[in-house]
């Protein structure tokens, strides 16, 4: 066993969980790939099906209701097991892989929240969140620590802060000193690496001034301010903004 096998299932449904509908294909087979490359995953889910039958399972996961104006809605309640629950959510995708079950008319049945969009996440938040945190318990012992919940506890409960009020004025001017910065640096023939970097670490700042996370805010600026340094004549401008921030923070 390999820690790589945690990075791969995890980075594989992170990508099916984030990624577009439009691509679930890809990313239902990029799945189905690591689930098959992986000796922990493949023999727990090898050892279940030989007890389980995924129609079965089906049938009892399909829960059904009249509304008060006739209509009949649907719904499916994932095993309580955690290895049923890994296989039978293995098996559904494969389902869609393979064409036998349409995604979209799957959605409009079972998870149907206003659109397709909206649908295909509440799906990821009901089906595939679980299947994750299934996957990753089968391969906790390959890294008991790096799989703590306790760790990621910890991790959530350091980042988790109130909201701050930012004034709408305070925000513009932080936005219009990093479009002061931006004209600057992109004067400058960057690096693919470089542009990346910087954009990436822009992004994020822009972003945690819209969450208003006082701790990612802070953060997120010190990663722009050590990007943004980098490049001359840009230092009034980040002094300008810490400033501001400092008042906020």
């Amino acid at each position: 066993m390999s820690t790589q096998e945690i990075a791969y299932f995890t980075d594989s449904v992170n990508t099916l969980i984030e990624g577009k509908l439009i691509l679930i294909d890809k990313h239902i087979a990029q799945v189905l790939k690591c689930v098959a490359a992986s000796p922990t995953l493949c023999g727990t889910l090898s050892e279940t099906v030989k007890t389980m039958s995924y129609a079965t399972e089906f049938s009892r996961a399909r829960v059904t209701w009249t509304r008060s104006d006739g209509t009949v809605e649907c719904s499916l309640k994932l095993p309580v097991d955690r290895n049923r629950l890994f296989a039978f959510v293995v098996c559904l995708l494969t389902e869609v892989d393979a064409g036998r079950r349409n995604i979209l008319d799957f959605l409009k049945e079972y998870y149907y929240a206003g659109d397709n969009d909206r649908s295909y996440a509440r799906f990821a938040e009901e089906v595939l969140k679980p299947f994750k945190q299934a996957g990753e318990a089968l391969l906790s012992d390959i890294d008991p620590v790096g799989l703590n919940n306790q760790y990621v506890e910890q991790a959530q409960q350091f980042f988790k802060a109130e909201k701050i009020y930012v004034d709408s004025a305070v925000t513009a001017k932080i936005f219009d000193e990093m479009e002061a910065i931006r004209r600057k640096v992109v004067d400058k023939q960057l690096s693919d690496i470089s542009e990346r970097e910087y954009n990436t670490a822009s992004e994020y700042l822009v972003n945690a001034m819209y969450l208003k996370n006082p701790k990612i805010i802070s953060v997120s600026f010190l990663a722009y301010k050590y990007v943004a340094l980098k490049y001359p004549d840009t230092e009034a401008h980040v002094r300008a903004i810490a400033d501001m921030l400092s008042k906020v923070l």
